[in-house]
């Protein structure tokens, strides 16, 4: 009877160990709780790798005392030892996720918190928008072609009987005697040909007229130096104030278009809030 009881006991510890030395069945999930598919399992004595299926479960031959190591890319990697009790009931492994390093970003602005200030380092300097300007004006600008005339070279027109002789009595500058001449002469010394100022031109016909006119008259609506050039350069496009006072500056003329502008200007541009801030 007692042989019985010990080869009943023997077997009964044999199928003990061999229900230990068999499979372990767990699950695969990251921190948040959820299943982790295509994570791999790997037993480092048997060498043996298993992959975790779509809701996360494994099953990979052990016995106690083994390492597995579990890896998914992402995710940082774990190895378990096993023992005895991890057969009793399913292996919950959770991975960490591996924090994402981002680099450094290093703003070259860096705002003052005075909006008035902060705004104007982020619209382009006036002289880059006044430049633009120009260069629309003279791209809108018809090339100067010379076109041929149907009319005889005065090589070989008819002569005048009168050619030659001047008519000192014929006063004008039209009349084409000796007083007419003298008063073309004057009259042509007196002004300046109007053309199309150059980037340089322009700048230095600003810089002229920013001197001389009186700047309260629209710092009072809220301008700065930096919106009156802006309003200078516009007030120029539509007035044509290079091309006809830079060579010929007139104040009164200059001031009375740049008010007659700046009423049509006001009332697309909203500077009270300026007003306001400062």
């Amino acid at each position: 009877m007692k042989l019985k009881l010990l080869s009943l006991l023997i077997l009964l510890c044999s199928i003990k160990i061999f229900a230990q030395s068999d499979y372990i069945l767990g699950n695969v999930a990251n921190d948040s709780g959820d299943k982790l598919p295509l994570a791999s399992i790997h037993n480092l004595r048997t060498d043996q790798i298993v992959t975790s299926d779509k809701m996360g479960n494994f099953a990979i031959a052990a016995k106690p005392t083994d390492e597995l190591r579990i890896v998914r890319q992402g995710y940082e990697r774990k190895v378990v030892s096993l023992t005895s009790e991890s057969f009793s009931k399913s292996l919950d492994v959770q991975l960490v996720t591996i924090p994402i390093e981002i680099e450094e970003v290093t703003l070259a602005f860096k705002p003052t918190g005075i909006l008035k200030k902060d705004i104007a380092r982020l619209n382009p300097p006036a002289k880059v928008t006044a430049l633009n300007m120009a260069m629309n004006n003279y791209m809108r600008t018809p090339m100067n072609e010379v076109h041929p005339t149907a009319k005889i070279p005065s090589a070989f027109a008819p002569r005048n009987p009168g050619e030659g002789q001047m008519n000192l009595f014929s006063i004008g500058s039209g009349g084409g005697g000796f007083l007419g001449a003298v008063a073309g002469l004057v009259t042509k010394a007196g002004t300046s040909p109007k053309t199309t100022a150059n980037y340089a031109e322009k700048q230095e016909f600003y810089k002229r007229v920013k001197a001389a006119i009186d700047l309260e008259y629209y710092t009072k609506y809220g301008l700065d130096e930096y919106d009156f050039d802006i309003f200078l350069a516009y007030a120029d496009e539509q007035k044509s104030l290079s091309k006809n006072y830079r060579n010929n500056f007139n104040k009164a003329a200059i001031e009375f278009s740049l008010k007659e502008v700046f009423s049509e200007y006001l009332k697309t541009h909203n500077f009270s809030k300026k007003v306001s801030e400062g």
